[in-house]
């Protein structure tokens, strides 16, 4: 590196002699500029910074005694060197005890030159070097320092107290009224099939790292640490809603500059940092719950499911059963109300387990292809793998990913079901119209239509009218009607024979229907019939 010099003199001859006595590039140093008074340079001297300065003592303007006072006071490690004729010998003398280098007299000799400048040149390396090893020091020391708070707060987290001894010791922590730890770590969707590559991965946390570094700066008595591959802050504060502010701040800060999903856990207070492991352990209970909660969310610790009870594992086969009966009797609203109720049970049940989770829902599934096998449904696209559909549960990454899977093979059952009962009544039906036109003029009833195709008369009757839009007796009348019509416009038939022939035991009966239906008694629309 060249050490850079700055000239000056208010001769311009000396200033000449100078660049062109001794040859400055080859020694190590460069020139980078040349002040012809003390104004001027005062100003080069702050604007091109040099490491050395050759100056005359005594220039209009600023004085070389001024220069390096100035130089003195405000602390730039600047070397100075000057020049001065014979009669300012004491005067020159003065300004070493001021910090002058050294001093040369007028007229310059090259080799004097060469020695005081060399000098110079080992004297500024010496302090360059020792500036830079301080500062690679304090930068080693910095970051022993850090390394060794995260390290001690990894401890306390596992609930060593010496470590709190050791940070209080250190001066890390302050004293305040709570300790609250947050816990910070990214939604990777589990079952999106991309996961993050290693080297993106640690792009993400260095840029994580930084955001968070950043916030906490501002915020006041924060640590930074990571453990188990997540990032914490041990928050100390005042007031209780303070960690809550910094992550919802956090959060928000990671999704809107880093597009990226976040979860953060927040502890429950503690009254000191000996017991900050307690809010680390509920800060990493709210973390996991977030399975349930959902993504990208502060989750409190005040937030996370209790227990399971007994009664509890009791409703579930009771819920089971009842979406089993509304699926059977086709009552989608039932189904969708019995099923949400299910899937709440399993989700209080599991108390923050996601494998006590999936696992209820696949025994469910598992039960329901039971009892729809018995009708001929068929819910797993994948019977002979029941595996697949364990690990498509488990792969989703929140509980309500897992539930409105569940209700999609729930759903898929009902429409199966109405399917395949509709085909089954399409046949049902067809069978009993066929029939009634084949045989319409017997003794036929609501009873005994019924019971050729083994159904309750009450469920028949209900039946019939929800496929045809009539009822059975209106049907089988219309039916009779039609053919009553023919036989009265193309044969010669008495009223009565006709009558019987469409089923009809007495004629009078047959003459009022006829006319209910047409306007007209038989023998009139007969009458009326020809005349036209």
């Amino acid at each position: 590196m060249k050490i850079r010099v700055l000239l000056a003199d208010d001769e311009p001859v000396i200033l000449r002699g100078l660049k062109k006595l001794i040859a400055w590039e080859e020694l190590g140093f460069t020139i980078i500029g040349e002040a012809g008074d003390g104004n001027e340079l005062r100003q080069m001297m702050r604007e091109c910074g040099p490491d050395l300065i050759i100056s005359d003592i005594n220039m209009p303007g600023y004085s070389g005694i001024d220069i390096i006072r100035e130089i003195h006071e405000e602390g730039r490690q600047v070397k100075v060197i000057f020049i001065s004729a014979y009669q300012e010998f004491t005067y020159a003398r003065q300004a070493i005890q001021y910090g002058a280098l050294d001093y040369l007299v007028k007229p310059v000799n090259k080799m004097h030159l060469e020695a005081v400048v060399g000098k110079a040149a080992v004297i500024i390396r010496e302090e360059n070097e020792g500036e830079r090893a301080k500062e690679l020091l304090d930068i080693y020391e910095r970051k022993h320092r850090i390394v060794t708070i995260e390290e001690l707060l990894d401890a306390l987290m596992d609930g060593d107290k010496r470590a709190a001894a050791e940070l209080i010791r250190m001066g890390a922590v302050a004293l305040s009224r709570y300790t609250t730890v947050c816990l910070l770590e990214t939604d990777e969707v589990m079952e999106d099939s991309s996961r993050w590559e290693e080297r993106e991965r640690k792009l993400v946390h260095f840029a994580l790292n930084n955001i968070i570094k950043e916030t906490l700066e501002s915020s006041g008595n924060c640590l930074l640490f990571r453990k188990d591959g997540r990032f914490g802050i041990l928050v100390q504060h005042e007031l209780e809603d303070e960690p809550r502010q910094l992550a919802e701040d956090l959060n928000g800060k990671i999704n809107t500059f880093l597009k990226l999903q976040v979860s953060v856990g927040v502890g429950r207070p503690s009254t000191g940092v000996e017991t900050a492991e307690e809010s680390y352990r509920t800060a990493l209970e709210a973390l996991k719950s977030k399975y349930f909660t959902g993504l990208n969310r502060v989750v409190m610790a005040t937030g996370i499911a209790g227990d399971a009870s007994t009664e509890d594992s009791c409703r579930l086969p009771q819920l089971e059963a009842e979406i089993v009966q509304a699926l059977t009797s086709q009552n989608r609203e039932n189904l969708q109300a019995a099923t949400a109720r299910l899937l709440e049970a399993i989700r209080f049940q599991a108390a923050g387990s996601k494998h006590l989770a999936v696992t209820n829902v696949y025994n469910t599934i598992l039960m329901l292809e039971q009892d729809m096998a018995k009708i001929g449904i068929a819910l797993n696209p994948s019977p002979d793998d029941p595996s697949t559909l364990l690990a498509k549960l488990s792969g989703y990454a929140t509980y309500e990913a897992v539930s409105k899977e569940f209700m999609s093979i729930v759903e898929r059952a009902y429409e199966q079901i109405v399917h395949k009962l509709a085909n089954k009544e399409n046949a049902q039906l067809q069978r009993i119209i066929s029939y009634m036109e084949e045989h319409y003029a017997e003794n036929i009833t609501l009873e005994s239509m019924a019971a050729l195709i083994y159904m309750n008369p009450y469920y028949f009757s209900s039946f019939f009218k929800k496929h045809t839009g009539k009822n059975f007796k209106q049907y089988l009348t219309e039916e009779r009607m039609k053919h009553a019509l023919r036989l009265l416009l193309e044969t010669d038939f008495m009223i009565y024979e006709i009558a019987e022939r469409v089923g009809y035991n007495n004629a009078r009966h047959f003459s009022d229907m006829f006319k209910k239906k047409f306007g007209k008694l038989p023998q009139e629309y007969r009458q009326s019939a020809g005349a036209e």
